[in-house]
């Protein structure tokens, strides 16, 4: 498989650019875990770029640790490729199972409802469609972790009919990326940070004042948003990988 033409966007350091077009190869198993790369000669030639942007593109791609550098032998994949983290969309309990290990997913309620002024202007529906919501506690050996709201236009929202629910134990949007083609979805993920509130620490088992991590997503599938959640993740949760490129 040859290595991608490289792909630029308005703004774009060219450096970026290389990396992305490198790392995709490494991803895509263009380069081999633990094989030799080729050399900074090869990449400018292949890529039409100068040895100053494919050593600094180098650069990057040591330090997020997908390759490694030995001193006159040459540059090497990683014999471990880094997992993706939240630019990679997945369901909440694959996540964090990542991290703290099996997790299980507690349903507290599901349910369709007319959608608040935020569901609406979120997934872009008419004021007070109908949506399904979504609420569950994530628990790993018992502890709770998160607590997650998640909210789906009921248009069009057959994959979360309890009648043909075969994923019980799992998010809405574990299950809508089961049954739509992944490569089409996209999302967008606002992190703060502030303190549960009355109703999500009766669901957690803390104490209101307690502090956690909020990530608000939209999901969206060929451009439309097709899903709204809000997760609330305590410490006990451990720790979330998160990918950023310049």
């Amino acid at each position: 498989m040859p290595l991608e033409p490289l792909s630029l966007t308005v703004g774009q350091p060219l450096r970026v650019a290389v990396y992305n077009s490198i790392s995709r190869a490494i991803r895509n198993g263009t380069y081999p875990l633990g094989s030799v790369l080729p050399s900074d000669a090869e990449f400018c030639t292949t890529l039409g770029v100068s040895r100053p942007v494919v050593r600094e593109a180098m650069l990057l791609l040591e330090e997020d640790r997908l390759i490694s550098t030995r001193r006159g032998i040459g540059r090497f994949v990683s014999d471990a490729i880094p997992r993706i983290g939240l630019e990679r969309v997945r369901g909440l309990e694959l996540l964090l199972g990542e991290s703290v290990g099996s997790i299980s997913v507690d349903r507290l309620s599901h349910e369709v409802q007319p959608a608040s002024d935020l569901l609406s202007q979120a997934l872009g529906l008419e004021p007070s469609a109908a949506v399904w919501t979504w609420e569950s506690v994530l628990r790993r050996a018992g502890t709770e972790l998160a607590l997650t709201f998640e909210a789906v236009p009921a248009a069009g929202s057959a994959f979360l009919d309890p009648a043909t629910d075969t994923m019980p134990e799992a998010t809405a949007l574990t299950r809508l990326l089961a049954s739509v083609d992944s490569s089409h979805v996209s999302s967008t993920c606002d992190i703060s940070v502030g303190v549960l509130g009355d109703h999500r620490a009766t669901a957690l088992g803390a104490e209101p004042d307690t502090s956690a991590l909020i990530l608000t997503q939209r999901v969206l599938y060929r451009g439309v948003t097709v899903l709204y959640a809000k997760d609330v993740i305590l410490s006990a949760a451990g720790t979330i990988s998160l990918l950023q490129s310049a």
